[in-house]
């Protein structure tokens, strides 16, 4: 796993709103609306005039209420992303034995108030709605939020068939409140009628693929993102 600003992959962030893509600017002119404001939804950021106006840039001329709902997800968890230091975590192929393993028992939390997970390459599958095929999930933003008498959350944005040259992307959302569920989360049975994260593409358990199915599956996997980061700064602590 690393952290690093580095390109290795193109991310969803990068496919939508990197360079050559995207002007940062618009971001900057949605903070400079906000000042020291930091949304706490997609609605919040939204009420800027500066960020409704890229989303009407960003929604495509056919798109319906979902559509636009979806974009406006989107565009609240890249601008956080933005706004945090854009930091990426990236797990490599060893992380499917981290599935397997039990969490560590120590609270979970995200490493930062947002960005960015991503994946081992086509290493899980899953399809955003019964009637679409399944594709590989790149990963996930994520988003926290807190209010001064609560004890906060953390939005889930999980990107699909990520890829240079694709108009577009899917996404699913799932959110956990409050946050230290996350704990709980790592360890529960997330799946009914079989093995959490077992693989649904004909022949797909040959190449080692996962897949997720369900919500609860997929705040686990993110819980156990979270714990696997925190176990590796932990791990690095100790050697240095």
């Amino acid at each position: 796993m690393s952290n690093s600003p580095t390109r290795e992959r193109p991310t969803a962030y990068d496919v939508v709103f990197g360079a050559g893509v995207f002007d940062e600017a618009r971001f900057t002119n949605i903070r400079d609306e906000l000042g020291a404001e930091i949304p706490r939804s997609a609605a919040e950021l939204l009420s800027t005039p500066a960020a409704g106006e890229l989303l009407r840039d960003l929604a495509p001329p056919e798109g319906g209420r979902d559509a636009i709902a979806q974009i406006g997800m989107l565009l609240f968890a890249a601008y956080r992303f933005w706004l945090h230091g854009r930091n990426v975590y990236r797990f490599d192929e060893r992380f499917a034995d981290v599935l397997d393993a039990a969490p560590s028992g120590r609270p979970i939390v995200p490493p930062q108030p947002a960005g960015y997970a991503q994946l081992p390459r086509q290493l899980f599958w899953a399809r955003v709605s019964e009637d679409q095929a399944p594709e590989p999930v790149d990963g996930f933003f994520w988003t926290m939020t807190s209010e001064e008498d609560a004890p906060g959350s953390v939005d889930l944005l999980f990107a699909l068939g990520v890829r240079a040259g694709r108009p577009g992307l899917s996404l699913f959302d799932v959110s956990v409140e409050p946050v230290s569920q996350l704990e709980q989360w790592a360890g529960v049975a997330a799946r009914a009628d079989g093995d959490d994260f077992a693989n649904i593409l004909p022949g797909g358990e040959l190449k080692g693929y996962r897949a997720i199915v369900t919500a609860a599956e997929a705040v686990k996997l993110a819980a156990l993102c979270f714990d696997h980061i925190d176990e590796s700064a932990h791990e690095q602590g100790a050697d240095g």
